[in-house]
């Protein structure tokens, strides 16, 4: 579901809301109008927000309510927010007003995919949501452009929604009753973070394994601990896929298979324990993967409108917490995914440890070789610990008490795509080592797997012989996590084993 909701929005679909999807908008949308005829005062309909919602307004003042509901909530700060994430977001807020559980006319649902379709995107700055009462701030900025208001992206630059209207591109739509506090009670700000970065993090755990088989073989390290009798009696899910995956990656290992009778008796745990580290990453991405597919089909608006029983009922939906700690907990294992990849860094580039020459260059001394790109390393872990801290704990009250306990699920996934970044330069920075320490082997081939992986690195990174400016190499990730065919190899070969 996940993949295809990426799939969806990379290949530009447009969105149309099916027929069975309008019925159910439309009854909800009587049910919600029901309250006015019937002169009854529910929450979000004919009353303020928040602390405010003791306060009763007129019939001739609600559409009024509804549109300085979406212009003061608009406070979001800093830069915004990439554009993907805002595809997902307007993805998203559309799939769930569409369950027909929130009262929202079908003209304002219809108008957000309109934007979509004609892919004008509105400017959502990245910070000032704490990830309950829904993502207002960003929702807010989100809706705005409905207003004719706000900024957007169309054709890759950035303007006032209103300069579309006046140039006749799209025209504005006006909120009625409810409307407003649908498009903004809601979490798919925090969704959309945690959706980006589970799916950049579950390629990245591919990589990390052909990065963690080249390091193997590098370090003359054995693949006795990858057996996989050892890890059936662990019991285990991600531990025994990962060492299968490896397995797969070392098969056919000229270099494993030459030093099968060397006098080393055990490795650095950063080899020996590595099954269990990465294992419980994967096991984590199993548990985000759950969480995000129920929050994808979840309705998170309040009030909820039920329109087969007639019932109109404020609660809480809208908390973003199963958000923010599956955030949390994935940066946690992403940031061991890096500590234990520095390690190998680490153990590459020092001779007392690999029996190659130090900091992997032939002249060192002269040369310093490897020696900073490991500190690069080392300060993008210690970076990465610091982020890895619970958002999810940090609530604060907000709104004079009235929401006295918040998610910060938003905090949670920011931070997280920070994380994400910095291992991905870490799992790169590690590839580069492996592939030098691989070129002091004795020109061995190594495993099907781990050769692709050298032979990439090799394509984009020339051997180390002297002394060179090394940030270009250190650039070239973007091109090594862009390259859609060579993921395609490496994932086709894995596949092939009988771990699933």
């Amino acid at each position: 579901m996940l993949q295809n909701i990426k799939a969806f929005i990379e290949q530009k679909n447009k969105i149309s809301i099916p027929a069975k999807a309008i019925e159910k908008i439309k009854k909800s949308r009587e049910t919600a109008l029901n309250v006015l005829n019937e002169g009854r005062v529910v929450y979000g309909i004919n009353t303020g927000f928040g602390k405010l919602s003791t306060i009763d307004i007129p019939d001739d003042k609600l559409e009024l309510l509804q549109i300085n509901l979406l212009r003061s909530h608009a406070c979001g700060v800093d830069e915004p927010i990439d554009i993907d994430i805002v595809k997902i977001m307007m993805y998203l807020k559309i799939k769930n007003l569409s369950a027909g559980y929130s009262g929202c006319s079908i003209e304002i649902i219809e108008k957000l995919a309109e934007l979509y379709n004609k892919q004008i995107y509105p400017v959502v700055p990245r910070r000032g949501s704490v990830g309950a009462s829904g993502d207002l701030a960003p929702l807010s900025h989100l809706s705005l452009p409905i207003l004719g208001e706000g900024e957007v992206f169309y054709r890759g630059v950035r303007c006032e929604a209103s300069t579309l209207v006046e140039q006749g591109i799209y025209s504005p739509a006006s909120p009625g009753a409810k409307d407003g506090l649908s498009l903004i009670n809601g979490t798919q700000y925090s969704t959309a973070l945690l959706l980006k970065a589970y799916l950049e993090a579950e390629k990245l755990m591919h990589y990390a394994e052909l990065a963690l088989s080249m390091s193997i073989e590098a370090d003359l390290a054995t693949d006795a601990p990858f057996g996989e009798n050892i890890h059936i009696i662990r019991r285990q899910k991600g531990q025994q896929k990962v060492a299968a995956n490896v397995r797969k990656l070392l098969e056919e290992s000229e270099i494993i298979k030459s030093h099968e009778k060397c006098g080393k008796v055990q490795d650095p745990y950063c080899y020996r324990c590595s099954p269990q580290v990465l294992g419980m990453v994967r096991d984590t991405l199993d548990f985000v993967k759950d969480i995000l597919e129920r929050e994808v089909e979840a309705v998170t608006d309040n009030p909820l409108v039920f329109s087969d029983t007639g019932e109109i009922i404020s609660a809480g939906n809208f908390h973003a917490e199963p958000l923010a700690m599956a955030a949390d907990f994935l940066s946690i294992a992403l940031t061991e995914l890096g500590n234990i990849s520095e390690r190998r860094i680490a153990n590459l580039i020092d001779t007392t440890m690999s029996g190659l020459p130090s900091f992997l260059i032939k002249s060192s001394g002269v040369n310093s070789g490897f020696m900073i790109v490991h500190v690069t390393a080392a300060a993008l872990t210690a970076e990465n610990r610091t982020l890895a801290n619970p958002a999810s704990v940090e609530t604060i009250s907000t709104s004079a008490n009235q929401e006295d306990h918040v998610s910060m699920a938003p905090n949670a996934g920011l931070k997280l795509l920070q994380i994400l970044k910095n291992v991905k330069q870490i799992v790169w920075i590690e590839m580069m080592t492996a592939a030098q320490g691989l070129d002091f082997r004795g020109g061995l081939k190594g495993g099907k797997g781990s050769h692709l992986g050298y032979k990439k690195v090799r394509e984009l990174v020339k051997f180390l012989e002297n002394d060179r400016v090394m940030y270009k190499d250190l650039n070239q990730a973007k091109a090594f996590y862009s390259d859609k065919d060579f993921y395609n190899k490496i994932l086709n070969m894995i596949n092939n084993d009988n771990i699933k």
